[in-house]
């Protein structure tokens, strides 16, 4: 039968998972490249599973993520579906 691991190495385990989540989407950010959804999302679940939550009264670091989500935003090659659509019909039809 397994060992129980320790609070050190839960502990430990737990700092490495932020850590890669917290360097992965970063990197994103300043290559300039969108974050993949099962990353985000793993993230987001993380976050929540940890009770990790937001106070709107913090609004220095809401606006702060606020500003790098448009940036990656702006930089991202993906735009929305209908003008995407739109765009490839008007250069299919000349």
């Amino acid at each position: 039968m397994a060992k129980a691991a320790s609070m050190t190495e839960l502990e430990k385990l737990h700092s490495l998972i932020t850590q890669s989540f917290t360097k992965r989407i970063e990197e994103d950010i300043r290559d300039g490249i969108p974050t993949d959804a099962a990353t985000l999302s793993s993230a987001v679940k993380f976050l929540k599973d940890n009770a990790v939550t937001a106070d709107p009264a913090d609004a220095e670091d809401l606006t702060a993520l606020r500003d790098k989500l448009k940036e990656q935003v702006s930089k991202s090659k993906v735009g929305n579906v209908i003008q995407l659509a739109t765009a490839d019909l008007q250069e299919a039809t000349g």
